[in-house]
């Protein structure tokens, strides 16, 4: 027992260590990003396409900004899921639950127990559609530099942007009561990005006329890139406060280390800390409901200022239909405070630039919700071993969005 706490402290100290020193080492864009140098990380790539860093007065400059903060907003996988424990009354003792096998995203009130261990691991897939509710695959831009002389230039950006992001998640959990859970998440990532690109550049007089115009294909028009490795590790401790016949209250705080590479996008840069509370009703049908608020520390991607925070909202109910297979069904929602949004002309505009409505001209911060609504399915084909597998649709279309995210995972109990 002693073995295990040393190497979970040890953990801990080399998680709080790691987080900074990578921090500290990467810088957004190195160098002067121009359009004649190809951008050597991945939050430089999609604004040196759309050729924002070369542009003085852009308001797309913080492009990579709004990416980056709607990336630390993903709906993930809970640290574990499976049954936990109930209190059968006629024994007087906690016992394993057979109401149900548990949930798959959403949280319940009830912890493994004392001196238990439980290992899991999930897989999720994000195929990003669209930011803000323009389509990535046709994602037009529009921005300009005000000159010396008194004219203007535009860029207008015909953009392909291809995004996605495998996810694989491993988390250990640990009983160190009846009542307390310690659970180590450690998230691993490949991320693919390729932006195609056209320019068309346009000289506009001080009156507002179009002096001239040509077509420009960046040196780097596609650019494909792709990052592996380990992301923001998170240390998540849940106690449970009541426990009924049937009613569970827990509470706990989930803090994250910056220990993924940020300017890849395998991390957000920032540390975070959520406190939540859950309370479920034990049942054939077991509802649950999860709140919970995101605290970001300062990022690299937000200029060194704070990421936004979010109140997270959720819940669901899991369905025994057989004693080794149920049936899940969650919502998952959170409201983003003072979060970066793109914005979107609201119709074509003909001067002294023509573009298309829906064109990208800048960028704002606001408060808005994101919402998903999931179902899925665990079978436990063994005692203590639970497999799952879950399916997250949007249901707004605010933040960087994925159409579906596929889950699958399994979990082993000792």
């Amino acid at each position: 027992m002693l073995k295990r706490i040393h190497i979970a402290v040890l953990l801990l100290v080399s998680i709080c260590g790691i987080g900074p020193v990578l921090h500290a080492q990467q810088a957004l864009c190195p160098g002067a990003p121009s359009a004649n140098i190809v951008p050597t990380n991945l939050a430089c790539e999609i604004a040196d396409a759309t050729g924002a860093t070369g542009v003085g007065n852009s308001s797309l400059r913080n492009l990579p900004t709004t990416i980056a903060s709607q990336l630390s907003q993903l709906p993930l996988a809970t640290a574990v899921s499976g049954s936990g424990l109930t209190l059968n009354k006629s024994l007087g003792v906690f016992t394993a639950s057979e109401d149900s096998l548990g949930t798959i995203l959403t949280q319940r009130g009830e912890t493994i127990g004392k001196y238990k261990l439980m290992l899991a691991f999930t897989y999720q897939h994000f195929g990003f559609d669209t930011i803000d509710g323009a389509a990535l695959n046709n994602f037009n831009t529009v921005q300009y530099t005000p000159n010396s002389d008194g004219t203007s230039t535009y860029f207008k950006g015909v953009n392909d942007i291809s995004l996605g992001i495998n996810q694989y998640t491993a988390a250990a959990s640990f009983g160190l009561t009846n009542k307390v859970d310690v659970t180590v998440i450690v998230p691993f990532s490949h991320v693919n990005l390729s932006t195609r690109t056209a320019l068309t550049i346009y000289s506009v007089s001080a009156g507002g006329v179009v002096l001239s115009s040509f077509s420009a294909v960046p040196p780097a028009s596609y650019m494909p890139g792709t990052a592996t490795g380990f992301g923001d590790f998170a240390l998540n401790l849940k106690a449970n406060i009541f426990k009924g016949e049937h009613t569970s209250v827990a509470v706990g705080g989930e803090a994250r280390f910056p220990t993924g590479d940020a300017i890849n996008y395998l991390g957000t840069g920032a540390y975070g800390f959520k406190p939540y509370f859950v309370v479920s009703h034990r049942g054939r049908i077991t509802p649950n409901v999860n709140l919970a608020y995101q605290w970001n520390g300062s990022s690299i991607l937000n200029n060194n200022q704070n990421l936004p925070g979010s109140f997270l909202y959720s819940g669901g109910a899991d369905f025994r239909v057989t004693h080794n297979f149920t049936l899940v069904g969650e919502f998952l929602g959170q409201y983003v405070f003072n979060g970066p949004r793109l914005v979107l002309a609201p119709a074509a505009v003909t001067s002294p630039v023509p573009y298309p409505a829906g064109s990208i001209t800048g960028s704002h911060t606001q408060n808005y919700a994101m919402d998903n609504l999931g179902g899925g399915v665990k079978y436990s084909p063994t005692k203590h071993l639970f497999l799952s597998a879950n399916v997250l649709f949007k249901v707004d279309d605010a933040g960087l969005r994925a159409r579906v995210i596929p889950l699958a995972g399994a979990s082993y109990k000792f």
